[in-house]
């Protein structure tokens, strides 16, 4: 019994080696939530603007068509590489859907972001009475990717744009 009392306690503590794998796999754990965290916002931060927005008439064969030509901007409340795939947009004006366009794939950087030029066109309506100002929607619908995520998302834009003129 005399040899037990002079035998020193082992130490029970978290030292060494096994101190360093759990801080190693904390970093890592905390690095792959963050890195979702941002994939999701990138999503889920998909943003459309119109900046400008001009109307004018064709004619074909005698037939005059109206069209629109929208120019704006898409990006993302992101930190990371942003993915643009399978891109719908629509187009109303005063509540009526004016027709869809697509445009190629895209992708842009942290604080970046992708520009669109889309022409819609509509024969159906009387080119020549026309309000002067109307209520536009842009609606965007794609297949957006960032970092671990990918989801299909859509934002849209509205502005009441004030033309030059009622008719073409």
């Amino acid at each position: 019994m005399a040899d037990d009392a002079e035998r020193p306690r082992k130490r029970r503590s978290l030292g060494g080696w096994k101190f360093i794998v759990a801080i190693v796999l904390i970093l890592a754990y905390s690095a792959s939530a963050a890195y979702g965290v941002m994939s999701d916002t990138s999503i889920r931060g998909l943003t459309v603007k119109i900046f400008n927005v001009s109307r004018y008439c064709t004619t074909n064969q005698s037939l005059k068509t109206l069209n629109y030509n929208v120019r704006g901007s898409i990006w993302s409340t992101s930190s990371l590489q942003t993915i643009l795939s399978h891109m719908t947009f629509t187009l109303s004006v005063d509540g009526s859907v004016i027709g869809t366009g697509s445009q190629s794939d895209t992708s842009f950087g942290p604080g970046q972001s992708a520009p669109f030029n889309l022409t819609f066109t509509h024969s159906t309506l009387n080119p020549t009475i026309l309000p002067i100002s109307s209520k536009l929607v842009l609606t965007l619908s794609a297949t957006v990717s960032a970092g671990l995520y990918s989801a299909t998302e859509a934002a849209s834009d509205n502005t009441l744009q004030t033309f030059a003129s009622t008719g073409c």
